[in-house]
C-alpha cells in the first residue's frame, strides 16, 4: 500500500480528495499540510511514496515545494484548478497532473500508475543492493528488509539476531532498533547462513560475531551483545557446540 500525503491550502479539497482516496484507491495517508512550509517538514518525516499536490498556494507554489527538496524520493500527482501548468508538470516528472474537481477515473489511473512505477523503482533499488554487495567485505554487506511502508537496506553485520513470530520475523540490531518483517526465519536463514548466522533454535538465527557468552546453567543458552539470552534447543545443541566452541 502506497504512503502518500496530501498538500492543499484548501481544507475541503484536501478532504474530498482523502475521501475519494480512501473509497477508491489502496493507499495510505500518512498527513496533509495546507501549506509548502508544512509539507516539507511532513515529508522529511513520514518519507511518503507519492505526494498529491496543489500548484497554487499562499507562501509558496507546489513547484517552490519541489525545488526546495535535495533529494526527491517520492511521486508526484498534481492536484490543481488550473490547466495553465501542464508543461512545468511535466518538466517536473510528474506521474500525473488532475483538474478539480476531482473526476474518479482519471483519479484512480494516476494512483495505478503511481503503484506501477514506484514498484519498479523499489525493485530496482533491490536489484542495485544485490549487485553491489558481490564486491562488498564481508563487514560492508547490505540486506534488504521489506517493511510496511518501505525497503529498509541495512548492513549484516549490525544483526545480533533474529526471532521468529508466526510468519513473520522479529530483526535486532546493534542500534536496539527492532524490525518486524514479513518474512519466515527460514527464509532469512538460507540468506544468512553463509554470513556466520547459526539457527540455535526454531525460533532462533544468531550472529555468531555478537556472541558474548555461553551460559551452562539453565540447560545451556547464549548471551548475546544486546544482553538478550537466546535458547539452544536439543536439536541443535550438537551443531551450536561445535560452532561455538
Amino acid at each position: 500500500m502506497l504512503k502518500c500525503i496530501i498538500v492543499d491550502d484548501e481544507q475541503k479539497s484536501r478532504n474530498n480528495l482523502r475521501d475519494l482516496l480512501l473509497e477508491y484507491c489502496q493507499i495510505e495517508i500518512a498527513g496533509e499540510a495546507s501549506s509548502a512550509f508544512e509539507a516539507l517538514r511532513l515529508i522529511k518525516k513520514e518519507e511518503p511514496d507519492l505526494l498529491f499536490l496543489d500548484i497554487e498556494m499562499p507562501g509558496g507554489s507546489g513547484f517552490d515545494l519541489l525545488k526546495s527538496l535535495q533529494n526527491q524520493n517520492f511521486e508526484v500527482i498534481f492536484v490543481t484548478a488550473f490547466d495553465k501548468y501542464g508543461i512545468q508538470a511535466i518538466k517536473f516528472c510528474a506521474i500525473d497532473y488532475i483538474l478539480k474537481p476531482i473526476d474518479i477515473f482519471e483519479l484512480s489511473k494516476a494512483v495505478e500508475k503511481a503503484q506501477v512505477q514506484i514498484a519498479r523503482k523499489k525493485e530496482n533499488q533491490r536489484l542495485l543492493e544485490l549487485v553491489a554487495n558481490i564486491d562488498r567485505s564481508e563487514d560492508e554487506k547490505r540486506i534488504a528488509l521489506p517493511l510496511a511502508e518501505k525497503i529498509e537496506f541495512i548492513a549484516i553485520n549490525q544483526i545480533i539476531r533474529l526471532e521468529a513470530d508466526s510468519n513473520y520475523t522479529r530483526i535486532f540490531l546493534e542500534s536496539k532498533k527492532e524490525y518486524l518483517v514479513c518474512k519466515t526465519l527460514k527464509e532469512y536463514q538460507e540468506i544468512l547462513e553463509p554470513h556466520n548466522f547459526l539457527r540455535t533454535h526454531q525460533s532462533h538465527l544468531i550472529n555468531c560475531r555478537k556472541i558474548t557468552a555461553y551460559i551452562k546453567i539453565d540447560g545451556g543458552y547464549i548471551s548475546m551483545s544486546d544482553g538478550s539470552s537466546v535458547p539452544i534447543s536439543r536439536q541443535k545443541r550438537e551443531e551450536v557446540m561445535k560452532r561455538i566452541l
